[in-house]
């Protein structure tokens, strides 16, 4: 069986988002360095707030595992390794349920904060709140193609062992 385009073009995204993915764990890393007196809302936020603290520092580990597990799928689907296929959709499931679980956590502990701090100050946090809110569904648009895609029928049966030579 020919490979599916499809394989090929979610294995290099896999792979590609997974590098940005480890960027993205790197910049939050790097949110809890920056002094608690800056200017920016969110650092404000993350050193007013410990339940918000503690989330993202459960993520961080959480995002960088994600991105070797992504890598991995990525890699193997470029191999045609089944397991990669079953991999990928584990990873799709987890990152739309841990993407909605995002969203409610920032929408109670940033988004809601930002919002008063808008409406008693009149100021740009009321955009910024709601740009977090559409990057996260932004965020589920990857995971919900990976997942279908990975089981459409072609691409199953690309990952199915050959069947035994009859005769």
């Amino acid at each position: 069986m020919q490979r599916p385009p499809s394989v090929t073009v979610f294995g290099i995204l896999n792979i590609v988002f997974a590098a940005f993915g480890v960027f993205g764990v790197m910049a939050s890393v790097a949110l809890f360095y920056l002094p608690a007196d800056s200017n920016n809302p969110v650092i404000k936020l993350i050193h007013e707030s410990p339940a918000y603290a503690t989330w993202l520092k459960v993520c961080i580990p959480l995002g960088m595992l994600t991105c070797l597990v992504l890598l991995a799928a990525g890699i193997g689907l470029l191999h045609l390794k089944p397991w990669a296929r079953i991999l990928s959709m584990a990873y799709a499931f987890y990152a739309i349920l841990f993407g909605i679980l995002g969203m409610v956590v920032n929408f109670i502990f940033m988004v809601q904060p930002m919002l008063e701090q808008a409406r008693q100050q009149q100021g740009p946090e009321a955009a910024a709140a709601m740009g977090g809110t559409i990057g996260g569904c932004f965020g589920l648009i990857y995971p919900v193609l990976l997942l279908i895609f990975m089981t459409r029928p072609k691409v199953v049966a690309a990952f199915r062992p050959p069947a035994p030579p009859q005769g």
